[in-house]
């Protein structure tokens, strides 16, 4: 990376500003050679991150904002995709959109969310790109006529200087150990819920609900965020795997198989995953497909109005995690018209695999069963481009990392047939996405 060439090009970007009025984006891309891990182990955890490894091997690593967009409601996350910006740049690579929201967005953050933003989308100040083995990295600054062009280059020598720092050696890192702390609600108190609604779908038109229950522990130490980086993309590598500093001591981070939309141009995909059972045979029982239809009923029913084209197997595929089988449908097809993957995320989210069916009937039980905030846990995480294409993915398998103390996040989706001792079996299983990183070898 070469201070010249970025001196050359704000040469040029303030031969051209010199009667500037309103605000712009200053973008300068350049090839890099570099390690991701290296980079992540040289950030000070005073410095925000967001992480995102896809399934493609499309990896980011974001450091700081430019842009910080937050979102109260559905309709103001929707409104995000109206946000436009005038951008001066030396390459003609899209501007990037990071973030998520919340399970609820019409419910307050509180407890251990308080004070993280029901939603929020970010335009990372230096955002380092991997794809096809080629690094890239991106400098983006929102300037106007007051800003000097020496503070900008002071700005960027500095983050230069932490990307290529290969001074600081990663010393042979030792996983933390973890004490279970709480269980949210108890193994009793899950089993009665779980019979109760039961109960409840078996005398009222819900017919299912996903119940979630959160797990605290301690941590001994702070968790190495490159390591666990490492550990996700090894271990997982066809899950989003994602992490995301909302400060310097609370990180959400997961590792999940469930894609929510993702769009390019009219084409898009869709993942239906339900139905989970740690047996192959026991997946495709009438209880799992049951659940898995539900599913597949929804995206269909939102779907098919917009769509040119629209496919959906008859039968699922079994999606094999290691340690668990899921029942899972690639829906795709085309839409009639031009729309912005906010549009389809919103109608979307959150799906049945994740609330249950009826929506305000299945969120009215959640609301009564579940005493705990799910904050980002069910929500949706991923990125957005200018042009409106975009992916996202549900943040199932995944937990908040709150100083030295780690809350997980699991659930199971109550249908008639369901038994309420096999749905506390399922959530301990899906739990050990995550805990297995705390398992020393």
């Amino acid at each position: 990376m070469t201070y010249n060439n970025f001196n050359t090009f704000l040469n040029d970007v303030y031969n051209e500003i010199k009667y500037l009025e309103k605000p712009i984006l200053l973008k300068y891309t350049e090839k890099i050679s570099c390690d991701l891990n290296q980079i992540a182990n040289n950030i000070s955890n005073e410095l925000k991150i967001i992480y995102m490894h896809f399934p493609n091997k499309k990896c980011y690593l974001g450091i700081e904002d430019s842009i910080s967009l937050k979102a109260n409601s559905k309709k103001e996350l929707n409104n995000l995709k109206n946000n436009t910006y005038k951008i001066i740049s030396n390459t003609n690579n899209k501007l990037l959109f990071f973030g998520g929201a919340s399970f609820n967005l019409e419910k307050e953050m509180t407890s251990i969310w308080k004070d993280v933003p029901k939603s929020n989308f970010i335009v990372p100040k230096i955002l380092i790109s991997k794809n096809n083995n080629k690094t890239k990295l991106t400098y983006i600054k929102k300037i106007n006529k007051n800003t000097t062009k020496q503070s900008i280059l002071k700005e960027f020598a500095y983050y230069v200087n932490i990307i290529n720092n290969k001074k600081i050696k990663a010393e042979k890192y030792v996983i933390p150990d973890i004490k279970p702390i709480l269980e949210k609600p108890t193994y009793q108190q899950y089993i009665n819920n779980i019979n109760k609604i039961i109960n409840d779908i078996k005398y009222s038109s819900l017919e299912k609900v996903v119940i979630s229950r959160i797990s605290q522990y301690l941590l001994t130490k702070k968790i190495s965020i490159s390591n666990l980086m490492s550990y996700l993309n090894k271990n997982h590598p066809n899950c989003f795997n994602y992490i995301i500093s909302f400060d310097k001591n609370k990180y959400f981070i997961g590792s999940t198989p469930e894609k929510i939309i993702q769009l390019n141009n009219l084409s898009f995909n869709i993942d239906a995953i339900a139905g989970s059972s740690s047996n192959e045979k026991d997946i495709q029982n009438n209880k799992e497909i049951e659940e898995h239809n539900f599913v597949t009923k929804y995206i269909k029913k939102k779907m098919e109005s917009i769509s040119s084209k629209l496919i959906i197997p008859t039968k699922p595929k079994i999606l094999n995690l290691n340690y668990i089988y899921h029942l899972y449908t690639e829906v795709s097809g085309k839409t009639k018209n031009a729309q912005h993957v906010l549009d389809l995320l919103i109608k979307l989210y959150p799906t049945p695999a994740l609330l249950g069916k009826p929506y305000k009937d299945a969120l009215e039980k959640v609301d009564k069963y579940e005493t705990f905030n799910r904050g980002w846990y069910g929500g949706c995480i991923g990125l957005y481009d200018e042009k409106g294409n975009g992916e996202f993915y549900v943040p199932i398998r995944s937990g908040l990392i709150k100083n030295k103390n780690i809350y997980l996040y699991t659930g199971s989706g109550i249908v008639l047939k369901s038994k309420a001792e096999k749905e506390w079996k399922e959530t301990e299983l899906k739990l050990q996405h995550l805990l297995s990183y705390f398992k020393k070898n």
